[in-house]
């Protein structure tokens, strides 16, 4: 008969099964009990013990060696101990510069077909290589037009098996979610730029939507036809350390 030890207990769930991935990529059986519990009644999993982590009795040195790594913040394996916040920064760097090539292709799509020009001492040239077979596939995506037809256009409204919306978004959702990604990036890098208050001359600012209550006629005709105050819109540069827009 298997015994099971506890390893690990919490009143979150989503806590054990963290962990549970983790050991179990190293080989590990774990079971996570209790849970149903914590989800339906959250006030009475303390009065059960928390949500459970458990393992064969078997696996149960393994099992605190490597949970003992984890509360030092290592990680390790065959060919030794690792550090979780080096690896975490280091790959960390590592996505920002996949980021930064992929702004300069869309930014200069000739790249594409110049990827030798392309420096980076972060990714190997196969990295690279990867990178802009990505971005090719993108720029065809990105070209790409709906070719509208009203006679598939209704098959596809009609047909229950069908998907209208489908044939409609002509570009995967992955595509979106890449372009925003690169957005994002892009828009950080001009953010960043340090911009200096006139008031105090303090770097401790943001750029955003305005937060002062400065009204004129345009605001005031909007309110008027919603019948509730229209929200500010306008962007501007507040200063942190004496409240100044600019």
């Amino acid at each position: 008969m298997i015994k099971f030890e506890t390893i690990f207990s919490s009143n979150i769930p989503i806590d054990c099964h963290i962990l549970k991935g983790r050991l179990e990529r190293e080989g590990l059986n774990c079971f996570v009990f209790d849970e149903n519990i914590a989800w339906v009644h959250p006030f009475r999993a303390v009065a059960i013990g928390g949500v459970k982590l458990k393992v064969p009795s078997d696996q149960l040195d393994l099992a605190n060696e490597i949970m003992r790594q984890i509360e030092n913040g290592n990680l390790f394996d065959e060919n030794g101990e690792y550090e979780i916040a080096k690896i975490f920064h280091s790959e960390f760097d590592r996505q920002m510069e996949v980021l930064r090539i992929k702004s300069e292709i869309r930014k200069n799509p000739a790249l594409i077909d110049r990827a030798s020009q392309i420096e980076t001492t972060m990714l190997n040239r196969d990295e690279i290589h990867s990178i802009v077979d990505a971005e090719k596939e993108f720029q065809t995506l990105f070209h790409k037009k709906l070719n509208f037809n009203w006679k598939d256009f209704f098959y596809e409204l009609f047909d229950f098996d069908r998907d209208v919306f489908k044939y409609l978004r002509y570009r995967p959702v992955e595509y979106f979610l890449d372009k925003e990604i690169v957005d994002n990036y892009q828009s950080k890098n001009l953010s960043d730029m340090a911009v200096f208050c006139p008031n105090c001359k303090s770097n401790n600012t943001r750029h955003g939507y305005a937060i002062d209550y400065k009204w004129d006629i345009l605001y005031l005709i909007l309110s008027l036809l919603f019948l509730v105050p229209f929200p500010l819109i306008r962007k501007k540069t507040h200063c942190f350390e004496c409240g100044f827009d600019f």
